[in-house]
């Protein structure tokens, strides 16, 4: 797979197809370990967002392959939204925003924990999911045991128990291609530009019920306020940003011919 070599910009994007470089010869991106039952989940309220973490396995979940050198570590799973079903997501599609977005984070292993992986280039990776949320639409099964835990965490600084196979949604999904991916920032303090992005194409559809048990969540403060909204808008990189769309694959026996 050859990428554009480019530095890093400040995150989120618009990610337009137009200005991408097209690649169908990567090597499958993996998941592995995400979706297992196994291990303790839980579900907090930091503040900012829903954040779900992965503990207690014989081993953290890992992102391998694809645009990938080396292994990157699960650290966790948090979530972006806005004031009403219409925006939300961080990174913009040819345009178009949805709902809300999903960042699994990981860290790369070779630098052993996220902390000490913040100030390197290659030290994170984040994979992106929009959410698309509908008044007329029905919920989504597969999300239900994280939105039901939203209600036992309403404050900030609490904790709840999720089911330890939570993620099994993301069996369903076509993980291995169609995402765009560039080298870009947090889009959190302390904006770091360490961050290799894999932003998935398709989205997945909830119901706007789904979507409000997010907005039910408190920040901190003197008042107690809900988080009606917490993301990053679009930041403004030049055009030749080094965007990649994957997709398509190769094997890799394929690749080896």
């Amino acid at each position: 797979m050859q990428r554009t070599v480019s530095r890093a910009v400040q995150s989120p994007v618009c990610l337009m197809q137009s200005q991408a470089q097209i690649v169908d010869d990567a090597a499958p991106l993996r998941f592995v370990g995400h979706w297992d039952d196994r291990g303790i989940a839980t579900l907090s309220n930091n503040g900012q967002s829903a954040v779900l973490k992965l503990t207690d396995r014989p081993y953290q979940p890992f992102l391998v392959g694809g645009p990938l050198t080396g292994v990157y570590v699960f650290d966790q799973l948090h979530f972006h939204w806005g004031p009403d079903d219409t925006v939300g997501c961080e990174h913009l599609l040819d345009g178009r925003a949805y709902s809300m977005e999903a960042h699994f984070v990981h860290y790369n292993a070779r630098y052993g924990s996220f902390d000490e992986a913040l100030d390197k280039e290659d030290g994170l990776v984040v994979a992106a999911i929009f959410i698309d949320a509908h008044n007329n639409g029905t919920d989504w099964i597969p999300l239900q045991p994280i939105v039901r835990a939203l209600g036992q965490i309403q404050h900030p600084g609490t904790t709840a128990s999720v089911p330890s196979d939570c993620l099994r949604w993301l069996t369903g999904l076509v993980l291995d291609r169609h995402y765009y991916t560039y080298h870009g920032s947090m889009t959190t303090s302390p904006y770091q530009e360490c961050v290799t992005w894999l932003v998935y194409s398709a989205p997945v559809f909830i119901s706007s019920h789904q979507a409000d048990a997010f907005r039910r969540l408190l920040r901190p403060g003197d008042r107690l306020a809900p988080i009606t909204s917490n993301f990053r808008p679009v930041q403004s990189p030049s055009n030749a940003f080094g965007l990649v769309f994957v997709r398509d694959t190769v094997s890799m026996l394929r690749s080896k011919l």
